[in-house]
C-alpha cells in the first residue's frame, strides 16, 4: 500500500526513533525504503539492526544531497502512494492509519497531508500546528490558501504516478537545491492534482536537531537565499497551466513581502537586494516596481514595514487559514 522514503545522512542519534515510529503503525501494509546518502556516522550500523524485517530495504549511494536520495527512494518504490519521513522526524502510530482512511474517501486526490507536533527536542516543549477550522477532520482543500500550513515534508504522502509527472528537468525533488527542494516538489503537485488535508496532529517535526538548518549562522542562511530564490522562480514557472495560479500568485507576494519585512526589521538592505536582483521578472511583476524601490531604501523602513502589516491584514481578511484560527 505505502512506501516509505527515509532519507539518511548522518543521524545515527535519532534514525533509531525514527523508525520505531514507522514499525510501530496500526496500519502495517508498507515498505520501508531507506537510502543512505553516503553517511559517515554509524546510522547504517543503526538501521542494520532491523533488517530481519523484510518490509526495509537500505539504498546506499555517495553523497548527492537530499533531493537525490528522495528521487532515489521513489523510483525505488514498489507501492503508488509514497510517505516521505526525514531521519529525525517521527509519526504517530495511527498516521498510516489516517492516511488510508483519506485515500478511501478522496481517492481523485494526489497528495495528502496532516498536521504536525512541532517538538523542540532541547526543551521539550510541544506545540500543535492543526488548521482549526480543520480539526478533527478529512477534507480536499485550497492548497494555495496558505501551504506552509498544510505540508511539511515528514507529514506528506503523494501518489507516485502524480510526482512522477512533475517536470524539473526530470526530477520530482529539485537537485542540487540545499533549501527548498520539498516545497518545489509539493507546489508542482498542488499543480497537478487535488490535495487532501488531515487535521489530526500525525506527524512529529523534531527541531533543534544537531545538523538541522535552524541551527545555521546568519551568513551561512544568506548563502541559503539562492535557493529560496531558485524556488520562487521554479514554482512560478510551474503555475502558468494551473488552475490555481492566481491564488498562488496572491500566497506567492505574501509570503515574499514576508521574507522582506524579517529583512527590513533586521535592516538587512543585502537580503533585500539580492532577492529583488535575481527574481524571475515574471515574478516581480505581481509588485507595483515603486513597492520594490522602497524596499531598498532603509530611510523608508518604516513605511515599508507598516504597509507590509497592512497587506498582512488584507491578506487574513480572505479568511485564509492560518495555524491556530478557525
Amino acid at each position: 500500500m505505502f512506501s516509505i522514503v527515509i532519507p539518511l545522512y548522518n543521524k545515527a542519534h535519532i534514525i533509531e526513533k525514527t523508525l520505531a515510529s514507522v514499525l510501530a503503525q496500526t496500519f502495517s501494509d508498507f515498505e520501508v525504503v531507506i537510502v543512505n546518502d553516503g553517511s559517515t556516522d554509524s546510522g547504517v550500523d543503526v538501521i542494520n539492526k532491523y533488517t530481519n524485517d523484510s518490509r526495509i530495504k537500505i539504498i546506499s549511494q555517495k553523497n548527492q544531497g537530499v533531493s537525490v536520495a528522495r528521487n532515489k527512494g521513489v523510483e525505488s518504490a514498489k507501492y503508488n502512494y509514497i510517505a516521505f519521513l526525514d531521519g529525525d522526524d517521527e509519526w504517530h502510530t495511527t498516521f498510516l492509519e489516517k492516511i488510508k482512511e483519506a485515500i478511501d474517501l478522496y481517492p481523485e486526490a494526489g497528495m495528502f497531508g496532516t498536521s504536525s507536533l512541532h517538538r523542540d527536542v532541547k526543551t521539550g516543549y510541544e506545540h500543535d500546528a492543526t488548521v482549526l477550522r480543520y480539526k478533527d477532520k478529512i477534507q480536499l482543500i485550497d492548497y494555495f490558501e496558505n501551504p506552509a500550513t498544510y505540508s511539511h515534508t515528514s507529514a506528506v504522502v503523494v501518489s507516485k504516478k502524480i510526482f512522477n509527472k512533475i517536470d524539473f528537468n526530470g526530477e520530482g525533488f529539485p537537485v542540487g537545491m540545499k533549501c527548498c527542494e520539498d516545497w518545489s516538489c509539493f507546489y508542482r503537485m498542488a499543480f497537478l492534482s487535488p490535495v487532501v488535508y488531515i487535521g489530526f496532529p500525525l506527524g512529529i517535526r523534531n527541531n533543534n536537531v544537531m545538523g538541522q538548518i535552524t541551527g545555521f549562522s546568519d551568513d551561512a542562511r544568506f548563502n541559503l537565499l539562492k535557493y529560496v530564490v531558485d524556488f520562487y522562480n521554479l514554482t512560478f514557472k510551474s503555475s502558468k497551466e494551473s488552475k490555481n495560479s492566481s491564488l498562488f500568485k496572491i500566497y506567492l507576494k505574501y509570503d515574499i513581502r514576508h521574507r522582506i519585512l524579517l529583512a527590513l526589521k533586521a535592516r538587512d538592505i543585502k537580503t533585500i537586494a539580492y532577492l529583488i536582483n535575481n527574481l524571475d521578472k515574471n515574478v516581480l511583476n505581481i509588485f507595483h516596481n515603486i513597492e520594490l524601490r522602497l524596499y531598498e531604501k532603509l530611510n523608508f523602513r518604516h513605511f515599508s514595514i507598516l504597509y507590509i502589516y497592512i497587506t498582512k491584514i488584507i491578506w487574513r481578511r480572505h479568511g485564509y487559514p492560518i495555524v491556530g484560527k478557525s
